[in-house]
């Protein structure tokens, strides 16, 4: 291949000019040279089942025979992996293929996998981080295309373009369409169609009371998308991604609310196949769904696909909501009727202790095993992976490219091959597969182990019931996470969560750090971005709950110093990784920088608030105490004509003077 490489295709196909173009920018970025004139061409063949392709390679010619334009969008990505060495992820990461000459390809053939799974989706849920990353729509879009671009680059076939989308959501979709992929949608956006409550703001969101206008609704969507790839989600739920008898009364029994939802769904089928009469369905077991269907209250027409959960934590059991936790079996069962798929989270939102701007701490290994038992229980009709905002979740995304490709996985061995491959040094393999042993346990099921979340809402909770007077009895939230004893031991337990965390991500920082030094200045950035980045979050994290807790049983105590300097060492902690999600440079300057759902930066205005709080409390009305105690000459505090010379140091001073003054004391 050269830049004189032509492509011949079907023309007038957008999903097959849509991937010609992709080629050809590759080739633009990577090769410097023209050459001999040979041709890669793209031929469609019926005889082939969609989605599939072969490839064979002579001296003059590259023949793609394709079974359908997906088929012909795979092929030609192919190409640009094998050839030009543009890895599937490798965007994601600021791996850059190296720039040649001309690119030599063996005259060999190939074909397209066998994939283990029909409808392979990303869900780009929770994707914050996308708004804070570009204020130029134009890059926001160009970000847009390269997720679409990716999934199909790993073999996916379907997307979620983003939750409740107001502005762009149509023009996303529309994008994705035109790429090839299918769509669907999830649990709160039934059909494509546009929200009740942001189109009719002042109205209450009741079926009962509105059924024309809701049926309007999805009248609207069905005709939008006649005729396209789609696979319409069914169900109902309310307007706040809650169940629906929330929004409307008179639905008092899990007979009644069954009933309601099998007859929407039944009725959302009708309108869209009065348009599609062939349309495709599914839907999501999530929540209330799932335990009206286990309870046999929830009737499912046999050929809608059925979308089985898990818990956010690798595990396919049943999500804890609030101090609820269940662990009802999500996995199909073995028996199960008809067609069935799942919802899995790579990056979860859960306001307790998921990962979202980190890595899922759980070990790969076990995140394979769980998903081939999902295979093997008839699970591979649809799998809607959540991908949050991508970025943090490169290595995790691999290991579902690998599944639902091969249908098997081998930690060492996928992990030495992501490292040579995205990191450039085969040493960061054990850091890959090691990162999930650092995590800190917070219950007893194996999948019980801390995201980036848990450092910073229990902290913000322990903070709030301080300020506001409420030490007297246990915060109601942190039941799930510390008991209902006393405010004093949910503190006491944190502490002990969040303790052995602080040595046991600081030896894998230090591992990180140890590898790293000895790379490139590229390959070091991306193992910066990819391991040590997310090991300095969970050590900081781990030392800013720990040092938090300390702050507030010292408060119980009324040594307020120790609390208002042990808030500033919870503080520090957090500005730590706050620093260092700044650090982020290139294609990725600012992707941390609307961190909404961890707020890292969030916690450091509440830590802030107490250290200032603590520092009224205890500092003296003329907020001079602890200076003239602690930093000013004996001398001066017996001979002081003045209140005071100088104007009072800040927080940020004071604290970094006493420092040096005022030991630490743990109250525990």
């Amino acid at each position: 291949m050269s830049l004189s490489t032509r492509i011949e295709a079907p023309r007038g196909r957008k999903p097959i000019d849509c991937a010609v173009g992709i080629l050809r920018r590759d080739m633009r970025e990577t090769l410097t040279k023209g050459g001999t004139d040979n041709v890669i061409r793209v031929a469609l063949d019926d005889a082939l089942p969609p989605e599939r392709y072969t490839a064979r390679v002579t001296e003059r010619e590259i023949l793609l025979t394709c079974g359908d334009d997906l088929g012909a969008v795979y092929a030609l990505l192919s190409v640009s992996e094998r050839g030009l060495g543009v890895q599937p992820l490798g965007w994601w990461i600021g791996l850059e293929p190296k720039k040649r000459e001309c690119a030599l390809i063996p005259c060999q053939s190939w074909q397209s996998p066998a994939y283990k799974v029909r409808f392979r989706c990303w869900f780009a849920n929770d994707e914050v981080l996308f708004t804070g990353w570009h204020s130029d729509e134009a890059a926001r879009v160009g970000v847009w295309r390269r997720l679409f671009e990716t999934i199909l680059r790993c073999g996916g076939n379907m997307v979620i373009a983003g939750t409740d989308r107001e502005y762009d959501g149509r023009m996303l979709n529309d994008i994705a369409l035109d790429m090839g992929l299918w769509l669907t949608q999830h649990h709160t956006e039934l059909l494509g169609a546009r929200m009740f409550a942001r189109v009719y703001p002042d109205l209450q969101p009741s079926y009962t009371l509105y059924p024309d206008l809701f049926e309007g609704l999805w009248r609207e969507a069905a005709e939008h998308y006649k005729g396209r790839r789609v696979v319409y989600a069914v169900g109902f739920r309310g307007q706040g991604d809650r169940a629906f008898w929330h929004d409307e009364g008179g639905f008092d029994t899990d007979e009644a609310r069954g009933a309601m939802i099998s007859r929407v769904i039944r009725r959302q089928m009708e309108l869209v196949r009065a348009v599609s009469p062939d349309a495709v369905f599914a839907t999501n077991l999530y929540g209330e769904m799932m335990a009206l269907y286990r309870q046999g209250h929830l009737h499912i027409p046999p050929e809608v696909i059925r979308i089985w959960g898990d818990n956010g934590f690798g595990r396919m059991v049943s999500r804890r909501q609030n101090n609820h936790n269940p662990r009802t079996d999500a996995m199909p069962a073995a028996d199960e009727p008809g067609q069935n798929g799942i919802y899995y989270h790579v990056s979860f939102y859960d306001l307790q202790a998921a990962n979202h701007i980190t890595m899922l701490q759980i070990p790969p290994q076990m995140i394979a095993d769980e998903l081939r038992a999902v295979l093997d229980r008839n699970g591979g009709t649809l799998w809607n992976v959540n991908v949050g905002s991508v970025k943090p979740h490169v290595f995790m995304l691999d290991l579902i490219r690998r599944m639902w490709t091969e249908g098997s996985y081998q930690a060492d061995r996928a992990a030495k091959e992501f490292a040579e491959t995205y990191l450039g040094c085969a040493d960061a393999a054990p850091l890959l597969t090691g990162y999930a042993e650092s995590a800190v346990h917070y219950g007893p099921h194996a999948d019980d182990r801390a995201g980036d979340q848990y450092y910073h809402f229990p902290l913000r909770a322990l903070a709030r019931a301080l300020l506001r007077g409420e030490t007297d009895q246990a915060v109601p939230s942190l039941a799930w996470a510390a008991g209902l004893d006393s405010y004093r031991d949910q503190a006491l337990r944190l502490a002990r969560v969040a303790e052995p965390g602080i040595a046991s991500w600081g030896r894998y920082e230090a591992r990180c750090r140890q590898v790293i030094a000895g790379q490139g200045e590229d390959a070091a950035t991306r193992m910066r971005e990819t391991l040590l980045l997310p090991a300095v979050i969970h050590r900081a994290g781990c030392e800013g709950l720990y040092a938090f807790c300390q702050a507030c049983v010292h408060a119980l105590n009324e040594e307020t110093l120790q609390a208002y300097l042990w808030t500033d060492r919870a503080l520090r902690a957090n500005r730590e990784a706050l620093a260092a999600m700044g650090q982020t440079r290139g294609r990725f300057a600012h992707v941390f920088d609307n961190d909404c759902f961890v707020g890292v930066g969030l916690t450091c205005q509440v830590l802030s608030g107490v250290r200032a709080w603590l520092r009224i409390r205890g500092d003296g009305e003329l907020l001079y105490d602890w200076e003239k105690r602690y930093l000013i000459a004996p001398e001066e505090t017996r001979v002081m004509l003045q209140t005071h010379r100088t104007a009072q140091l800040s927080d940020d001073e004071l604290c970094l003077r006493l420092r040096g003054e005022v030991a630490l004391v743990k109250a525990f």
